[in-house]
């Protein structure tokens, strides 16, 4: 068998060891570009790389693709990042390799033609609009009340802005003219501000089953990770919560049609003040920041290994996963009041790695410090998230709108 795996610069994932470990005489071939983290000797025995000068450059990244795959056609494809998703997609549409095609990886990317795959769920969708010019925007303002306005394809919280009021969409055109035109290119939506909780769930997906299923509750709504702090804490198993974001999770992936090619999927709920749920985003990939090791504490497991294996066709155990130790939260320094550890680095401390980053987070994944932290229970992991908080607030200058 002969995979091929795209693998961006800045990925050190070993998924070429993770596939040879299941299956030693697998060919594999890694794509990714000159810069990489992963240096040669990193590489699982036999591997070969080809390294493209430009990983951001569809016309390099799929040139070489479509050589490897006129040259040897792989039988599988493999893309480790949200970012290559779709490129991954179109290759295996153009070569008629088995995994997820261009149709259903763009219902994905396209946050627009994402909300209907939530139809039929019971947590339905946030009521949303596509956004053409200003018009749209205020009219979606009317509409809603109070609104978001985000990035048709972006992740991680970057580019999002939330409007209570006509005068706050006046001030952002004025701030940022450039803004004006992303909206005149149809690259922004507008959906409704649920101002309640947020919450993500992370599945891995193996056809119309899911093999695990870890929900968790954001501190706080991750666009306002510019003014307080990111992370998510997992859920009590008690949890009414729970009980209806596993069950919605569960049936999007009963829902998936047949031959999706998913095997990882992030989704985003937000419940409102009386309590309803509505489905927010999906994504495939598994959780940014420190939820995938937050998972493989809980749960034993590697979810992007597993992702991986699953999409090679290496996975055969059809039993769903469940914790086999303490559930866990997150907490990362972005923009809210400094964080560090206690002094006396309490055994519920399981992780804290400190970064040299400069500046302020660009992102909801973006911090000068990230602290993974064990507990008995909700109430207790949040506890010890006021246990990492010292000094005072970080001056970060809230954004327009």
């Amino acid at each position: 068998m002969h995979v091929v795996v795209l693998q961006r610069p800045g990925s050190a994932a070993p998924c070429d060891r993770w596939i040879l470990q299941e299956a030693p005489g697998t060919r594999v071939t890694v794509v990714s570009s000159h810069g990489t983290v992963r240096p040669d000797s990193d590489l699982g025995p036999g591997v070969r790389r080809v390294l493209v000068d430009d990983y951001d450059s569809d016309a390099a990244v799929l040139g070489e693709l479509f050589r490897i795959c006129r040259e040897d056609r792989p039988d599988r494809l493999f893309a480790n990042s949200e970012d290559d998703v779709l490129r991954a997609a179109e290759v295996r549409t153009l070569f008629d390799i088995e995994g997820q095609r261009s149709a259903s990886a763009l219902a994905f990317r396209d946050k627009v033609a994402m909300k209907a795959l939530f139809a039929g769920l019971a947590t339905p969708a946030v009521p949303y609009r596509p956004l053409g010019c200003l018009e749209d925007v205020f009219a979606a303002r009317r509409q809603f009340g109070a609104v978001v306005v985000k990035p048709r394809d972006g992740a991680g919280a970057v580019q999002v802005r939330v409007f209570h009021d006509d005068d706050a969409i006046r001030y952002a055109c004025i701030a940022d003219p450039a803004w004006v035109t992303s909206v005149h290119t149809g690259r922004l939506m507008a959906e409704r501000y649920v101002p309640g909780a947020v919450y993500h769930v992370d599945v891995v997906v193996d056809g119309s089953a899911a093999l695990l299923v870890s929900a968790s509750r954001y501190r706080c709504p991750p666009h306002r990770y510019a003014t307080d702090n990111s992370g998510s804490i997992m859920l009590d198993e008690s949890s009414p919560a729970r009980r209806v974001l596993t069950g919605a999770a569960r049936e999007f992936v009963r829902r998936l049609p047949a031959g999706h090619g998913v095997s990882i999927l992030h989704l985003e709920f937000l419940a409102d003040e009386p309590g309803l749920f509505f489905a927010g985003e999906v994504a495939c990939r598994s959780g940014g920041a420190l939820i995938r090791n937050s998972i493989r504490y809980t749960y034993g497991v590697d979810t992007s290994r597993l992702a991986c294996l699953i999409a090679v066709g290496l996975w055969r155990d059809t039993r769903e996963l469940t914790p086999v130790a303490a559930p866990t939260g997150w907490l990362l320094w972005t923009g809210g009041r400094r964080l560090a550890a206690p002094a006396d680095h309490p055994d519920w401390l399981l992780e804290h790695v400190v970064s040299d980053r400069p500046g302020k987070a660009t992102s909801a994944v973006d911090g000068k410090a990230a602290f993974l932290v064990r507990g008995a229970n909700e109430d207790e992991i949040a506890r010890r998230f006021a246990a990492l908080s010292a000094g005072d607030p970080v001056a970060v200058p809230r954004a327009a709108g």
